[in-house]
């Protein structure tokens, strides 16, 4: 099952976090659309438009719209969820649902999803983040840890690296590692309202890919990503 879950539509919404607003719209193209290890689509990239609104209470409610880039692929897909979100201490926690419409192949899914990220490290924060689908009847587990760092006051470069598990949500037949993931973003703050963020991400296919699609030596896409924030 497709998802956006971890790809770069987070990356970009969060990448000018210290100037997060109440409301935040993304619109981006990435190269490939590639998610859970694979590649979704026959060839080409996917463009992505993207909102976001925040609420004092912890809820947030977000639109995600994709379609393929390529005229000769038929894709799309819209995904609506709400989240809630919370801290304690050092910890940050979240719970959130997410309903996925595939116009092209009439298909649809519910997505629940929870995570857990510590920020008392100095030097980097591990997260780890789950997600149920409904579907697939299967879960999809990611491990990772990331740092943000402030090259000046308009400038932020974030890397990652993830460690990924799918227990029956991109392949009913295998479970255990099932890709790994390497990537950085790199955000522009333009102004009070516009941010620009490039994304760069190479992910590499275990033992639940290799044995679902075949051997392959992964995937490598990259995305540029306009972010405004009121």
């Amino acid at each position: 099952m497709k998802s956006i879950l971890t790809t770069s539509i987070m990356l970009a919404l969060a990448s000018f976090s210290a100037a997060a607003a109440d409301y935040e719209v993304d619109f981006g193209y990435d190269s490939k659309y590639i998610s859970e290890g694979r590649d979704n689509l026959d060839k080409g990239g996917i463009y992505w438009l993207n909102g976001a609104a925040g609420f004092e209470n912890g809820i947030t409610l977000s639109a995600a719209y994709g379609y393929a880039a390529d005229s000769s692929v038929d894709y799309d897909e819209l995904n609506l969820g709400i989240e809630y979100g919370f801290e304690v201490g050092d910890f940050s926690f979240y719970g959130s649902y997410t309903r996925l419409e595939f116009f092209e192949d009439s298909e649809s899914d519910n997505e629940l999803g929870a995570g857990i990220a510590y920020g008392g490290l100095e030097w980097f924060e591990p997260f780890v983040d789950y997600v149920y689908s409904t579907e697939a009847e299967g879960g999809f587990l990611e491990i990772g840890i990331q740092r943000e760092f402030a090259i000046n006051e308009a400038i932020t470069f974030t890397p990652y690296v993830i460690a990924a598990f799918d227990y029956g949500y991109a392949s009913p037949d295998h479970d255990g590692a099932n890709h790994h993931t390497f990537g950085a973003s790199l955000g522009y703050q333009l102004n009070d309202t516009w941010a620009v963020n490039a994304i760069i991400e190479h992910q590499k296919g275990d033992k639940d890919v290799e044995l679902d699609v075949g051997n392959d030596d992964g995937h490598t896409w990259v995305g540029l990503h306009f972010t405004a924030g009121f």
